[in-house]
């Protein structure tokens, strides 16, 4: 993994010891261009970290109400434009009244239970390693005294406390990371509607930076940025002066949402949302996946228990997101009146709870080797230890761990406190076999611990069935540039999409045991206009060009495709490429597999 760059200075070191931190000052100096930008090194806390809570908590918590599938924090939006067939408008005038402004919810945010040590916690208790808060979402009330909002922020309005800076120091005593969202832009705020510039230099630009300056935030998460490109909000300009100039340079890290187009290109670390737990794809950087235990982010009384994810589908969701090298950032949100509902406590503490026993096969580690996730799980490893995340118990309790190279030295289960051995037969399929016969499977995921003799290294080809034919699934994919990337899993084994960049490629390793002619196909998705783009596949010299054929309906309508005939004259390893050479619509495919089989 890498390491952040050290910085060092003694008037960095005397701000940050007041300010309980570590040394800052910068030994390189970055510019305000993405160049010089991105060069830098995500801090190391963060990539090790893997858990974090999010909290979307405000003035919309009070009316806390949307309609299913949506974002109640997003109310004010849904009242002014009536979408959603007008359902927030319709359930506004009926509980408040026609002439109920939005506004007026601001002395009903009374936070009156809100305490902040029983928060921290809470958080605590569940393993996160870091807190990151709503400081003000789109709606443009701060949870700060800051500046440029007057009568609009949680000091001089509703609970009439800086709840930033409580909740930071009960965070920060519990040991824990704590970071903010700010919304960069404001859906009604006056200036912004009718001069974007001066709402950036008089009412954005301040706010970020007092935010910075005020409480140290260890995390930067930036959103609101579609609205508008980086240049218009000064995001390299921020950048440079947070890296360099800020409070903690050393240790704060920041996403990928500094303007329109700009997520997966900028960045400490990328973001994803509600996209399942692939990743962003593409070349490995640091990346996070947000979502809520149930769907909004905001606290949404209109949810019941079914649309809340249970303790395992928590756990397991963390899990997977490990095994693929990312984080989670679980959101909650709390009510009005200042409290985490019960059902997210327990969802937390669960979480907390298992990786009270399985935490290190959570923290530090990095992704799996195994491209394709083994039948029985996942896998994460730290140095030259595997973790096996068991997820479907092997039957009669032989577990496979196919393609390892490695010799394993000791083998275990993490809940066993005497760690006593497993035995392990190398050899077996291409691997190993774990025995764990006689024992007991935990409810939500088992972890069985690998000590190997170097670093874990597997054989990753695809290997030809019996007949000899190879089928190279998007899920064994290697994938090469920024926009391409592994989707939907869950759907008939997921496929490769986002494939809006020509530049952007995927390639697969195999092996052959069968010299000759091979028949290729293809099984693809596009809709109407986006049919007719061209690529080539090719392996070694042999190589087929072609067009994406008639459309198939959506990007989730599926059918296959002959693409033609190719040669392999020789056996044993084989590299196939897919390279489009232009694209006639929105994206050139969704890929789910090409399929070679032996011609006859």
């Amino acid at each position: 993994m890498q390491r952040s760059i050290r910085r060092f200075g003694s008037l960095a070191v005397v701000l940050s010891a007041c300010l309980g931190g570590a040394s800052t000052a910068p030994a390189a100096k970055y510019e305000p261009n993405w160049e010089s930008l991105n060069s830098r090194q995500c801090p190391q806390w963060f990539v090790e970290a893997k858990f974090g809570i999010f909290i979307h908590w405000g003035v919309y918590s009070v009316p806390s109400w949307s309609p299913k599938g949506t974002y109640a924090e997003w109310y004010l939006h849904m009242l002014r434009e009536g979408s959603h067939k007008g359902a927030v408008r319709e359930f506004h005038e009926r509980v408040y009244g026609k002439d109920f402004d939005y506004k007026q919810f601001a002395p009903m945010f009374h936070c009156e239970l809100f305490n902040p040590d029983e928060w921290a916690d809470v958080f605590k208790r569940s393993g996160a390693r870091y807190v990151v808060l709503t400081s003000k979402h789109h709606d443009g009330f701060c949870l700060w005294p800051a500046p440029d909002s007057p009568g609009w922020n949680s000091v001089e309005a509703g609970p009439k406390r800086d709840l930033c800076g409580d909740l930071a120091k009960a965070v920060r005593s519990k040991g824990l990371k704590m970071g903010y969202y700010y919304s960069l832009y404001e859906w009604y705020h006056p200036v912004y509607r009718s001069d974007v510039k001066r709402y950036v230099e008089t009412h954005m630009m301040p706010q970020i930076k007092d935010l910075v300056q005020r409480y140290r935030p260890a995390l930067i998460f930036s959103d609101g940025e579609w609205d508008q490109p980086y240049q218009t909000w000064k995001s390299p300009e921020f950048l440079a002066w947070l890296y360099n100039e800020g409070p903690n340079p050393d240790e704060v890290v920041v996403d990928d949402r500094w303007g329109k187009g700009m997520r997966h290109k900028c960045g400490d670390y990328y973001t994803t949302e509600y996209a399942g737990t692939g990743g962003p794809g593409g070349k490995w950087h640091p990346w996070e996946e947000c979502r809520g235990i149930g769907h909004s982010f905001g606290y949404n009384r209109n949810e019941n228990i079914d649309d809340y994810a249970s303790r395992m589908a928590c756990i397991r969701m963390l899990i997977e997101i490990a095994a693929n090298g990312g984080n989670l950032l679980l959101d909650i949100g709390p009510t009005a009146d200042g409290r985490i509902p019960v059902i997210m406590q327990d969802r937390l503490i669960a979480i907390g709870k298992w990786l009270g026993v399985n935490g290190e096969a959570i923290y530090g580690t990095t992704a799996g080797p195994f491209r394709r996730p083994p039948a029985w799980g996942r896998a994460t490893s730290k140095g030259d230890m595997l973790y096996l995340h068991i997820l479907n118990w092997p039957v009669a309790g032989k577990l496979s761990v196919p393609n390892l190279k490695c010799k394993v030295t000791k083998a275990w289960m993490l809940a066993d406190a005497e760690r006593r051995p497993l035995a392990v037969e190398h050899g077996a399929e291409r691997g190993i076999m774990v025995n764990l016969t006689g024992r007991c499977p935990q409810p939500d995921a088992t972890v069985v611990a690998l000590q190997l003799a170097g670093k874990p290294e597997v054989d990753d080809r695809v290997y030809p069935g019996a007949d000899g034919s190879i089928v190279l699934h998007a899920a064994d994919a290697q994938i090469h540039g920024k926009g391409l990337r592994f989707e939907k899993p869950q759907i008939e084994g997921g496929n490769l999409g986002y494939w809006g960049e020509p530049k952007d490629w995927a390639s697969w390793e195999f092996a052959a045991t069968h010299p000759g002619a091979y028949d290729v196909t293809l099984r693809y998705a596009c809709p109407n206009g986006s049919q007719g783009s061209s690529f080539v596949v090719e392996v070694g010299d042999g190589r087929i060009e072609t067009k994406v054929p008639s459309p198939t309906g959506s990007w989730d309508a599926y059918q296959t495709v002959s693409l033609g005939r190719i040669r392999m004259d020789k056996v044993g390893s084989h590299t196939l490429s897919v390279k489009p050479k232009g694209k006639t619509g929105e994206a050139v495919m969704n890929l789910k597999w090409i399929t070679l089989r032996p011609a006859k």
